[in-house]
């Protein structure tokens, strides 16, 4: 996961994840859309936040894109595509990056809103 597609995919996750709680109501009272939506959240969050730090455990992540990115950082940060410094982000690269990774429950709540909005309409 990099800062580029992160947002577009916790605003799927979190539409997605109301599409299944919702297929579901009908055989259980569970809260299964905010689970998912809870538990994608974090996974994204954790998974980020490993890679950004160049966790170890997070290799297998970036690896793949090896000649493209050098570590989890770079992945996050550049996503193979961009050229910005990734080794020395001390300072305003580092408080971006933290204030991303802050607001990614608002993406995930604009996908629950985009659900709710586009099926309380049809009703």
């Amino acid at each position: 996961m990099t800062f580029l597609i992160d947002p577009a995919l916790l605003i799927i996750f979190g539409y997605v994840s109301f599409v299944i709680g919702n297929s579901l109501k009908h055989k259980t009272q569970l809260p299964i859309s905010k689970a998912l939506v809870i538990f994608s959240l974090c996974t994204v969050l954790f998974t980020s936040s490993s890679l950004y730090l160049n966790l170890g455990y997070v290799d297998f992540f970036w690896l793949p894109f090896v000649p493209a990115v050098s570590s989890g950082k770079d992945l996050m940060i550049n996503s193979g595509i961009f050229s910005f410094e990734s080794t020395n982000t001390a300072g305003l690269i580092d408080a971006l990056a933290f204030i991303q990774i802050a607001i990614y429950p608002i993406w995930t709540y604009l996908g629950v809103k985009l659900y709710r909005h586009r099926h309380t309409a049809n009703v």
